[in-house]
């Protein structure tokens, strides 16, 4: 009895050596099980495939339909250039150059504020807005915001500034960052004047204001949504190569 025991141990103890060295001498595995993976592997990339032009599908048509199709609007008075995620608006000023820079990335808050008109969730990026004269740049940083005493549609959305001070004008690209010895302020601890004149009619004098802001939020929501269709489109020709 015992050596039949020792036996059947021994057979099972041959037989795990066997099956370790057939992995360290590289056998290869069953091509039925290699098969299955591969048709698994194939399923799956199938079904990806299909769910993802069908949302492609449906973001375009959306895009057609509330969205007045692929062409971004405008925003009256400036340049506008695109990177990507990032946005450069550019004008000049007299004798001031203009720059605003922004990026469509997680501007789009899916349980926040839609239009009312179109039914589409709304981007809200942040801004930052340079103008340069000489060899500095005043710089305001800029909260998007939904004006709730809005009487017209151009008055809907305005902007609150978070953040504003002087830094040298850049000498390389021109979002260079700003050195951090720079000191800046928020716009929250400034007198209520300094605030009505620097804030409101200074920058309204140089085109910023509630209209900006609606043109801003409009281009803004209509090419993040471009982008999260190239995202789409990318990410289906990747699965399908």
């Amino acid at each position: 009895m015992r050596s039949a025991v020792m036996c059947r141990a021994l057979s099972k103890a041959l037989q795990r050596h066997v099956s370790a060295m057939a992995v360290c001498s590289g056998i290869r595995m069953p091509q039925v099980l290699i098969a299955r993976q591969v048709s698994s592997t194939r399923q799956l990339n199938n079904e990806l495939i299909d769910a993802l032009k069908n949302e492609i599908t449906a973001e375009k048509q959306l895009e057609k339909e509330n969205l007045r199709g692929e062409q971004a609007p405008k925003i009256s008075g400036f340049e506008i250039t695109t990177d990507g995620a990032n946005v450069q608006l550019a004008k000049i000023h007299g004798k001031e150059k203009i720059n605003v820079y922004f990026n469509v990335n997680h501007s789009v808050d899916m349980e926040g504020e839609e239009d009312e008109d179109e039914g589409v969730p709304l981007a809200l990026p942040s801004l930052t807005i340079e103008i340069i004269k000489a060899q500095q740049r005043l710089c305001f940083y800029l909260d998007l915001c939904e004006n709730e005493d809005a009487a017209e549609a151009n008055e809907r959305f305005d902007f609150r500034v978070a953040e504003f001070y002087i830094a040298p004008a850049s000498k390389g690209t021109e979002d260079e960052d700003v050195p951090e010895s720079v000191y800046s302020s928020s716009g929250k601890y400034i007198d209520p004047t300094l605030h009505d004149l620097l804030f409101n009619h200074y920058l309204a004098e140089r085109g910023f204001d509630q209209k900006f802001c609606r043109e801003v939020v409009d281009f803004a929501t209509h090419y993040e949504h471009s982008q999260y269709v190239k995202l789409l489109t990318d990410i289906q020709s990747f699965v399908s190569r």
